[in-house]
């Protein structure tokens, strides 16, 4: 195992990161699958309640409506989902700090594919958050094809170095 002393510190946070979303995905989904068999709108009832929040808003209304379609097969697809993504991150973050090759390609491959939704929620809904947000995914994903290039333009150099020589057994000499 490389000596953490080697691993870029770029990786080190990327990993840390993936780590902590890792967590937050079974936070989710334990969450979630605590929602199973209750009753939705009432538990949003009291947290609208304790908040001193008007019911009778619209946008609460909405929430109200949008809640009754919840049932109890989507809640374990959405625990499932997430305990996936938690799976995700935590098999990524991992293989970041053990400096795995492959979890270099699948950060890039993960982070890279949001890219495109980001971009496409940022035109129609851009906020201050998400700009930021968008900017931070585009900077990892370019730091570590940098990274993956810099290895891979190395390799062959360091081979080269190591060639293999017929032993003086072999040749008789």
């Amino acid at each position: 195992m490389p000596q953490p002393s080697s691993r870029p510190l770029g990786i080190f946070l990327i990993a840390l990161f993936k780590l902590i979303k890792g967590a937050l995905f079974v936070s989710l989904a334990v969450i979630v699958l605590k929602l199973l068999d209750k009753d939705i709108a009432d538990l949003f009832m009291v947290l609208i309640t304790k908040l001193h929040i008007d019911a009778e808003n619209r946008f609460v209304q909405d929430i109200f409506m949008r809640l009754d379609l919840i049932d109890n097969r989507l809640l374990k697809e959405i625990s499932a989902s997430a305990f996936f993504m938690a799976g995700m991150f935590f098999t990524e973050g991992a293989g970041l700090l053990f400096q795995r090759r492959w979890a270099e390609y699948m950060a890039v491959f993960e982070t890279g594919l949001f890219i495109p939704f980001e971009l496409y929620e940022m035109v129609w809904h851009g906020t201050v958050t998400k700009v930021i947000l968008l900017g931070i995914n585009i900077a990892v994903v370019v730091y570590l094809v940098v990274l993956l290039v810099r290895k891979s333009s190395e390799k062959p150099a360091a081979r080269s170095g190591q060639e293999k020589r017929p032993s003086a057994e072999k040749t008789g000499a």
